[in-house]
Order: structure tokens, then sequence, then C-alpha cells
């Protein structure tokens, strides 16, 4: 069970917690709260949020949970043995932001860290105020955009915990990123992308009990995935019974474009009832659509453990794991189905680093890996140059530059523009590739300054120049 330590106090609709852990589900006075003050609550919620709300422009896609990372993200707040066990993990190669509420929290993080082995050339912290570790349903999702940037996008969040739901602006500020609030009240752990328009949730996104809104249309949803995620098509699934949550990440997961795994109970007396039927009928419903390309989604049954009868309060999950750039986290608890499920994972995604992380700290509190962490998304578009120092008066002057795009280049959009004046005209530079490095040469000029920029433009449609705003505002020289 958790340790909590409750203070309630009502004020603009909210319910301001102090919490050592607070459980992934609603406690029951948050759901008291709900029950009585549910209209005030959703007031609160948008007011905050739809005042300020400003949908991105010219969106090419949102990126899915195995397209390419920067970093993962977790919320220093409990669980901190299976926590740095993860971080230690995922630290070997690549980087790991740590969410903290204040200085204290900073430096006991460091310390456990530190002590068990982790390599801290890769963590980062970020010093914000916090709720909760449940950061899969608070943290930021993200956009790209046709101008070649990644743009946060911040859901409301289906909790009365106020600082939870201000982390995504908190963290967009932290980065210097565009953050948009969207005025969609939904739990990221009840949110799956294909990176090419689908989004697959679970009804649960209109049950007030769960802190969502009731009141909000299917066609309405639909416009906010379209207008904050580029989403074409949505998929509402059935969500479990009794698992805490209602959320889709329990008992599914997108491991590449087009293959899910659904979980599957061995017989109708495993689980909780109903839920033998329930994911039987969400399996046969994903395997008749399409993602975001207009292939058929493959659906591969991975086993529910059955480990408990208690299931008023336990729903265990191999589904609740985390695909982080070539490395998956997969929760498991010592049953003899574990082996199978690791399998699954290992034979879908080749050449993946998959380990498995003892979960039965967290699972009793209706989440397991998934749920204690979230991904920042890789820039989609980024050309990194070093600025010519000096040309010679009738020689000519070669640029290089690197281009990395999570997409793929397009060699053709790809070009070195230069002039002998800051603002043009310019002319174009023919460029070679080899293996993502470009150049060319720009051709022999007698004394003077040149002034030169780079562009590139990715598979996607994207571009991107360098510098930023060239040849508007500047260039090199």
């Amino acid at each position: 069970m958790w340790k909590k330590v409750l203070v309630f106090l009502v004020f603009c609709g909210f319910v301001a917690l102090s919490a050592e852990t607070l459980p992934h589900n609603l406690t029951p006075e948050e759901r008291e709260y709900l029950r009585s003050n549910h209209s005030s609550y959703l007031e609160s919620k948008y007011s905050a949020s739809r005042t300020r709300a400003r949908a991105p422009e010219g969106i090419t896609y949102a990126p899915a949970e195995f397209d390419p990372a920067a970093a993962m993200i977790i919320a220093w707040e409990g669980y901190s043995t299976l926590q740095k066990q993860f971080v230690k993990f995922v630290a070997e190669t690549d980087k790991v932001l740590v969410a903290c509420d204040g200085t204290s929290t900073i430096n006991s993080a460091k310390s456990t860290l530190t002590g068990y082995g982790v390599n801290m050339a890769n963590v980062e912290f970020l010093s914000t105020p916090l709720d909760s570790v449940w950061i899969r349903d608070y943290g930021p999702w993200w956009t790209y955009t046709q101008s070649g940037n990644r743009e946060v996008i911040d859901l409301d969040y289906n909790r009365p915990r106020p600082n939870d739901d201000k982390f995504p602006e908190n963290f967009a500020k932290a980065r210097n990123l565009t953050n948009h609030k969207c005025g969609l009240i939904l739990a990221g752990g009840n949110l799956i992308l294909d990176g090419h328009g689908v989004a697959i949730m679970t009804t649960i996104v209109f049950d007030a009990s769960e802190g969502g809104d009731p009141d909000l249309s299917v066609a309405e949803l639909e416009k906010y995935m379209k207008d904050y995620f580029g989403v074409k098509k949505v998929i509402l699934l059935k969500p479990m019974n009794n698992d805490g949550t209602g959320h889709v990440d329990m008992y599914c997961k997108l491991l590449t474009e087009d293959t899910f795994i659904v979980g599957e109970y061995k017989d109708a007396q495993s689980g909780a009832t109903g839920n033998y039927q329930i994911l039987n009928e969400n399996a046969a419903k994903l395997a008749g659509e399409t993602n975001g390309l207009g292939k058929p989604f493959k659906v591969v049954r991975i086993p529910m453990p059955t480990g408990s009868s208690s299931w008023s309060y336990t729903t265990y999950s191999y589904t609740n794991s985390l695909i982080f750039n070539k490395k998956v986290l997969v929760p498991v608890y010592g049953f003899d189905d574990e082996e199978q499920a690791l399998s699954i994972y290992r034979e879908i995604l080749p050449g993946y680093d998959v380990m498995g992380f003892d979960c039965n700290s967290i699972i009793t509190a209706n989440g397991a890996i998934h749920c204690i962490t979230k991904l920042e998304m890789k820039d989609p578009l980024d050309l990194k140059h070093d600025a010519v120092d000096r040309t010679r008066a009738g020689e000519e002057t070669e640029i290089r530059f690197a281009v990395d795009s999570v997409r793929g280049i397009n060699p053709e959009g790809t070009r070195i523009y230069w002039s002998q004046q800051r603002t043009g005209p310019f002319h174009q530079v023919a460029v070679k590739n080899e293996n993502g490095v470009f150049s060319g040469l720009i051709p022999p000029q007698a004394a003077g300054t040149v002034y030169y920029y780079l562009e590139t433009e990715n598979v996607e449609g994207m571009y991107e120049t360098l510098p930023e705003q060239a040849p508007e505002q500047d260039v090199f020289t």
C-alpha cells in the first residue's frame, strides 16, 4: 500500500494536495471531491487552459513512442528503488531528466543515483513543483511542425493535482520550447499515437468519475486531436474493469508503426470480471483497423499475469512498458509467464535491448514503468555547422555541415546559398552528401565578404535553415 499525507483545501475549484506517494488512481478523498464538485473542477481546468489555448501551426505529425527520443523524463516522487534501476539501465547510453520538487529532493536523488553507480554524465535535474510520480499522465506531449520545430502539447491532467498539471508548461519554459495549452482533459497513459495520424485511447476519457468530461462529444475529441496532434483517426477501445485507471497502456502497446501487443487472459475466470471478453473484443477491433499509412494493424497477444485474486486493487500488466530508442523496459513480477512475455518483445523488436524490472513495489498502486516515465522527443530536423572563419580571394570555399532527421533527408531540398550582399540575391551551390555530411563549394571571389546560409528538408516536408531566420534576419559571413 502507499504511504500518504493529504491536506485538502478547496479553492478556485482545485484540491491542493501534499503527498509522499499518491496512488495512480484517484484517492477516496479525490473521488469524493470530484463527485461533489465536478462542475467547478471542470470550470477550473478549462478556465486555466482553454482561455490560453492556441493550436500549433503547420503540424506535420505527432511522434510515436518508438520514434527517436532525446531523453527519458521521470519525477522523483516515490519508488526510488525501482527508478534507480531503470535510470542506470537507460543512462548507460541515453539521457535522463529527473524532475524534482526542490533542491533537497535533487540532492537526495543525486546521492541515490550516484551511490547506485549511475552514469551521472547522462543525468540532468529539473527543479519544479510536483504532486506525484505519475508523469506519464501529466507530462508533455509533442508535435512536429513544417518549420522543423518540436513543440509541446499540454493536455489537462484528469486529477485535481495542480502542480502536476502545470509540469508541461514548466518543462517547456526550462527547455525554451513553445507550449500549447490544449483544453482537453486526457491522461497520457490513455493515449497511443502511431506517428502517422492515428490515436488510440479508451472511452474512460468521457468518464466523470475518473476526472473526464462526460459532455465532451466524439466529434469534439477528434477535433482536439486533429488540431493539436495532426490526428486523422481516433480509435476508441473499452477500458478494463477494476484496473484502477481504465487506461489503454494497462493492456495494450504499439511496438512498431503497425504491430500491437494486446493482453490476453487465459480464461474468463482470470482477471477482473469481464476483462477476458473486453480484451478479446479490443484485440479484434484493432486487428480490423489500419494505421495512418493505410497498413492493417497486426495484433500479437501477450499474457496478462494472474498472480493475485484481489482484483479490486491489483491488475498486473506486461504492456505497461517503455520503448526508449533501442531500449525496452518491461515490468515483471516473478510469474511463470514472464519469459514468454519478454520473448514476445524480443521477437517483434529484434536488435532492441529488452530488460525486465521487478514492479511488485508499484503495481499495487495501479501502475508500472510506463506510468512513471515520459519521453522528450528528439528535435525532428537538426542542422550542425561550424561557420567558416574566412574566405581566400580567388579560391573556392568549402562549406561542410551535418543534417540529422528523425525520418530521412530529401537530398534535393538540402542546399547552400551565397551572396556578395547580406540581403542577396543569393545563388545556389551544388551539394554532395556523404553519410549525412553535406558539402559544397562557394565559387572563387574577389576580395570582400561572402554571405551564406544553409537549408535542408526532410521526407515529411519539414524544412530548416541555419541560421534559423535566414535569409530574412541573419546569415553567415
